[in-house]
């Protein structure tokens, strides 16, 4: 990558921004028990320190999609079944973009049962939106760049960064 990686936000803006969250959905939640649903792979560092912050009765469970298009058509594929017939759903996202997966998760939640189902995205991206599906909670607000790090992937490489990240092309540097 002939490219400069440069830092957005910073490990403690993260982290204290990740605890407001959790009060957030602690005082949503107060006593009653939530499930957290945690989309593989872009929010997996985020879901773990939000759950070690959140002061609510949880339970945990993963879900992972596939969305390639198919002659402009996207197939989304959702694994790992769980039971949210009568729950409250806290889907956790790494980024909020187009809004399409989520939409249809959301739609496919409430179909099956949960009693409601709300949106805590890491990175949300208003101006990509295609859909009218909004985040409950958000941590950061980004415009079209690519972010990385904080357990968001570049080409499944950089996730392990501490800090979120973009890049910006070195001059003269060969591509």
């Amino acid at each position: 990558m002939n490219n400069q990686i440069i830092e957005i936000h910073g490990a403690d803006e993260i982290n204290e921004r990740v605890r407001k969250l959790a009060a957030e959905i602690s005082n949503s939640y107060q006593d009653r028990d939530i499930t957290i649903l945690s989309v593989l792979e872009d929010s997996f560092v985020f879901l773990a320190d939000l759950l070690r912050a959140i002061k609510t009765p949880l339970r945990t469970s993963f879900v992972r999609y596939d969305h390639r298009a198919h002659g402009g058509i996207q197939d989304l594929n959702f694994s790992t079944p769980i039971e949210v017939t009568g729950r409250d759903v806290v889907l956790v996202e790494g980024v909020l973009s187009t809004g399409v997966p989520q939409q249809y998760l959301i739609q496919q939640l409430e179909s099956h049962g949960a009693t409601s189902v709300k949106l805590c995205v890491l990175i949300d991206k208003p101006d990509r939106r295609r859909t009218s599906v909004q985040p409950e909670w958000r941590a950061f607000e980004s415009t079209d760049e690519y972010v990385f790090g904080y357990g968001l992937g570049l080409q499944e490489r950089w996730r392990g960064l501490p800090f979120l990240a973009t890049y910006q092309p070195v001059p003269g540097a060969a591509s």
